[in-house]
């Protein structure tokens, strides 16, 4: 890694390193080491390239595609009510958008585009569009996106100039180059026009650092300094009403473009991604420890996600994992690397301890709240 892909600083040695396997956002293991770079100049933290990237996402890369009803957990309240991720990031879409009667709106890598769904069903008005680099998607567009404004692999040149607004839900992470991600998106929109993205916010959710396809790890000062740089005038960075995330509002700019200068942010925010690659490193020192004292014993592991993956990548030829513990409805009577996903409440009685595979922000919360994790004889190993 040499260079910052926000800002062209040079970046020397990596702030947190770990061997393969490495895990994707997706739980998918790819044969490379896990290596992260953080920049002092413009605040942003980046990854390697994955290999072949573009064909790992036209053929490898699954979001939401593992059943129709595929949606994450994100939040449960004290009468065990879910809200599920795209029923909040529509709702909180449409709030931020503001968008006027019959405008017309571009899902930039879409997927399923099931929050565009949701936000056309509240807003029958709207005009839909959906853009992807995999035509795997396509069969979910069926019936209320017309033909004409889907596509797949490359945006007709038609579009061009056109929509009033363009989202993009969690993808600028996953690309190599961002700023000119951000500028073919500028390109996209009419003078004037209205972006909404959405990336991970590692100080809210740290597990993101350590996510081999989220080759970017952004901070609200190298979103500023990245827009500022494909020419886009910055609205709004909430960093509250997702939490663990990035919601940014930003309208196309018809001024000069100007780079955002280094500042008293830029160094807060390398700092904390700093802190933040230090806590995967002890957290791999916690597991060897962990499994030095249950080698050959029964254990769970609570979380089917990204955290809960991580830890069985690293424990699970050592100890005997008997089940992942999951609240999402989605993932009843589901499998994950071959070991059953069960609900919290039925936690097998052999298991002698429970691996927390939680964000350690919320973790000691979450597992408090559920007394029947607090057995007699069982022991709870956090990262």
């Amino acid at each position: 890694m040499s260079a910052c892909r926000v800002c062209g600083t040079h970046i020397g040695a990596p702030s947190y390193e770990a061997p393969a396997p490495a895990l994707t956002s997706g739980t998918t293991l790819l044969d490379v080491p896990t290596r992260v770079f953080v920049c002092g100049t413009c605040g942003h933290a980046q990854s390697d390239d994955i290999p072949d990237i573009q064909a790992f996402y036209d053929t490898e890369y699954r979001i939401s595609l593992s059943s129709e009803n595929h949606d994450q957990i994100f939040s449960v309240a004290a009468d065990g009510t879910i809200t599920y991720r795209t029923d909040h990031q529509a709702a909180l879409s449409l709030r931020l958008l503001d968008l006027p009667e019959g405008a017309s709106i571009l899902d930039y890598g879409a997927a399923k585009a099931d929050t565009l769904r949701k936000m056309t069903a509240a807003r029958k008005d709207l005009r839909p569009h959906v853009f992807e680099v995999s035509s795997d998607y396509a069969p979910a567009w069926q019936g209320w996106v017309p033909e004409a404004a889907q596509a797949t692999y490359s945006v007709p040149e038609a579009w061009q100039g056109t929509f009033d607004a363009v989202m993009s839900h969690f993808v600028i992470e996953h690309v190599a180059d961002p700023v000119g991600f951000l500028r073919t998106v500028r390109d996209l929109m009419r003078p004037g026009g209205i972006f909404l993205f959405s990336v991970p916010d590692v100080a809210g959710n740290p597990g993101d650092m350590a996510v081999a396809d989220h080759l970017n790890h952004f901070s609200a000062a190298s979103i500023e300094h990245a827009l500022a740089s494909a020419g886009f005038d910055v609205q709004t960075v909430d960093s509250t009403s997702f939490p663990g995330a990035f919601f940014v509002v930003a309208r196309r700019s018809e001024a000069p473009i100007e780079k955002a200068a280094p500042s008293a942010e830029t160094a807060d925010a390398a700092k904390r991604a700093r802190d933040i690659c230090a806590f995967w490193n002890q957290a791999a020192e916690t597991l060897k420890d962990g499994v030095e004292r249950y080698a050959k014993r029964k254990v769970a592991i609570y979380g089917a996600g990204f955290y809960g993956s991580w830890i069985y990548c690293r424990i699970g030829k050592a100890v005997d994992v008997v089940a992942f513990l999951d609240r999402n409805e989605n993932m009843k009577g589901a499998t994950h690397f071959g070991i059953p996903v069960l609900s919290p409440e039925e936690l097998p009685k052999e298991a002698e301890a429970l691996f927390i595979g939680l964000n350690p922000l919320k973790a000691r919360a979450a597992i408090a709240a559920q007394p029947w994790l607090q057995r007699d004889g069982l022991d709870h190993v956090w990262l």
